[in-house]
């Protein structure tokens, strides 16, 4: 099991971006702390290239929350831009809750492996795998291109 509380998930920035600015935006809030450098994980950077992905890494971040209202908040009076917020396993029900708060800015939730099922968001990828798959994985990826292209499965 990997241990998400390591040293290499504690460092580095609490928040990167990868993406053309006023695109349509993809909030990451990753437990795992993944993209521990000054970018995206590999697999999601041609998927940047038409969308902006603002990747979160919890372990670095430890007031994510009020970072993730900020972020939103930041954009409130922005219309244009609207929110696919993606996140896995324990962190779930949280950002549900978070989330609930800015509902005109959110066009969707969507979890991979998340502890309980939630009727106002979207499972894209649900593994046997514990911990939760890494939000940095090709599965995820090719679930959230999917969950974009066709929003209504």
């Amino acid at each position: 099991m990997r241990d998400f509380t390591q040293p290499a998930r504690t460092t580095g920035p609490g928040v990167v971006t990868h993406g053309p600015a006023g695109a349509a935006t993809i909030l990451v809030i990753d437990p795992a702390g993944e993209a521990p450098h000054d970018g995206i994980p590999a697999t999601w950077r041609p998927l940047a290239d038409t969308v902006r992905v603002v990747w979160l890494r919890v372990p670095a971040a430890p007031s994510w929350k009020s970072t993730v209202d900020k972020v939103l908040s930041l954009h409130s009076d922005d219309t244009s831009t609207l929110f696919d917020v993606v996140t896995s396993g324990p962190l779930a029900a949280d950002v549900l809750d978070l989330v609930r708060g800015h509902s005109d800015q959110v066009r969707s939730v969507l979890l991979v492996d998340p502890e309980a099922d939630f009727p106002s968001a979207r499972v894209i990828v649900r593994s046997v795998a514990s911990p939760p798959l890494p939000l940095g994985h090709p599965d995820v990826v090719s679930g959230v291109v999917k969950a974009l292209s066709d929003p209504t499965t």
